[in-house]
């Protein structure tokens, strides 16, 4: 019996939040603008071994708890796999030179007003920020 295997592109990426959830990490792909760390999906990998592979390969950190949360159909025609987790704001990165241009954290409300586009994920980042812990209680 032959099976016909179907291809799909799948990608991980995740939304790296600030302990206080009010930040969070966007990455710039050259051209192609903002957008989050993560990659695509490898023979033989599960989601979860992919998106801490290309965390630690594109912004040098590893082994962070992260959640799974959602998955939506890209413009471009693959299938994401969305992922939350935190780190802190002063945890040095390291970008890999080929895929990244710039790494920075980005006030979520000014994704959520428009004002910073992350091209596909703005309501990713938006609709599983954490809960924004009060500074002053």
């Amino acid at each position: 019996m032959t099976h016909e295997r179907h291809l799909a592109r799948v990608t991980c990426k995740a939304a790296l939040y600030t302990p206080d959830g009010r930040r969070v990490l966007v990455v710039e792909y050259g051209a192609q603008g903002n957008g989050l760390p993560g990659g695509h999906l490898e023979a033989g990998e599960t989601p979860d071994e992919t998106i801490q592979r290309e965390l630690l390969e594109e912004i040098g950190v590893k082994d962070l708890a992260l959640k799974r949360k959602d998955f939506w159909l890209h413009d471009s025609g693959k299938l994401v796999l969305g992922f939350t987790g935190t780190l802190e704001e002063s945890t040095r990165l390291t970008l890999q030179d080929s895929e990244l241009t710039d790494a920075k954290w980005v006030d979520v409300e000014k994704i959520a007003s428009g004002e910073v586009a992350v091209y596909s994920y703005n309501e990713f980042i938006c609709a599983f920020q954490p809960n924004i812990i009060n500074a002053g209680a």
